[in-house]
């Protein structure tokens, strides 16, 4: 299994809403793919994180640097290859990162499985 494909599913069994994978192989030089997701509640932020987490492992995959830990509003989840970022619905329309990647390949999800 592919680790996005890991990253992906950990996040859907967590049941994050708006995942958006974007391709940033062509413009990145230090990661691959940015996953921007929402999170309802704090408690479902920090279930991402575990399940992340969990799941990598038992995929063999290196343990990931989490920033944000405590926040309850915005994880930052590095696996070196791929940036993940689950927000509150509210803290991602503020900051909206979107906007900035208007010009980069969104992945669909049946591209990564």
């Amino acid at each position: 299994m592919k680790k996005i494909e890991v990253v992906v599913e950990a996040l859907e069994s967590v049941n994050l809403s708006d995942i958006e994978i974007y391709d940033m192989r062509e413009k990145s030089p230090f990661f691959d793919y940015l996953v921007i997701s929402s999170a309802t509640s704090d408690r479902q932020l920090q279930a991402a994180i575990s399940h992340i987490t969990d799941d990598l492992a038992k995929h063999n995959f290196p343990h990931p640097r989490v920033e944000g830990k405590n926040s309850n509003s915005w994880v930052l989840i590095d696996t070196k290859d791929i940036v993940v970022n689950v927000f509150t619905k509210e803290e991602r329309e503020y900051y909206d990162l979107e906007k900035m990647l208007v010009e980069i390949r969104k992945v669909e999800m049946n591209e990564i499985k």
